[in-house]
């Protein structure tokens, strides 16, 4: 890949995040519950314009972890986001919600898209557990964006790796899948588009 390409993976994703906001506008529209997706900011994990999420994550997110809420992934973020990040089509999003004054870093999420661009993997989701608005509503606008992004990539669907809980990726639409390539191994969930 040129560094053409990082630039026109980086405007599709940035095209993604616009659509989401416009769906989330449009959501609040619907139920006028605006306090919950109130000052939200979707942007790339990488970037510093909001603050750093990768440190917000390693540093904030483990006070909130317990077995009443989540004891946390069994993987390093910041190791995962390198690893990934030097494929400029990965999908990556950071949502953050400023709360009196603060910005809190609500959730992450990160995967790539399958080398003929058949279908995005979204690999790991994290959310914080400490106090925000959006809270377990931030799946939503999570898988909204990667649909989008894989809309815009030309996928033909989104595939979650993994699911910490089936149910609730039902609820948006996703069922069972069984991915054709055995080597690539987990279980799967998919939204066909």
């Amino acid at each position: 890949m040129y560094m053409d390409d990082s630039a026109y993976f980086y405007t599709l994703q940035m095209e993604a995040r616009r659509r989401t906001i416009h769906a989330i506008h449009r959501r609040i529209q619907v139920s006028g519950n605006i306090k919950q997706w109130d000052k939200l900011t979707l942007c790339s994990i990488l970037g510093r314009d909001i603050g750093d999420a990768l440190e917000f994550a390693r540093v904030e997110w483990p006070k909130y972890y317990g077995p009443d809420t989540h004891e946390g992934l069994n993987m390093d973020w910041e190791r995962v986001v390198k690893a990934r990040s030097v494929d400029p089509d990965h999908f990556n999003l950071a949502i953050w919600q400023e709360i009196d004054g603060v910005n809190i870093l609500v959730a992450m999420a990160i995967g790539n898209p399958s080398h003929g661009r058949n279908h995005l993997t979204v690999k790991w989701i994290e959310r914080f557990y400490g106090h925000n608005y959006l809270g377990g509503r931030a799946l939503w606008p999570i898988l909204t964006c990667a649909e989008e992004y894989a809309k815009l990539l030309g996928a033909q669907r989104v595939l979650i790796k993994d699911p910490v809980d089936s149910r609730k990726y039902g609820r948006y639409g996703y069922a069972d899948y069984i991915h054709p390539n055995v080597k690539h191994g987990g279980c799967y969930m998919e939204k066909e588009f």
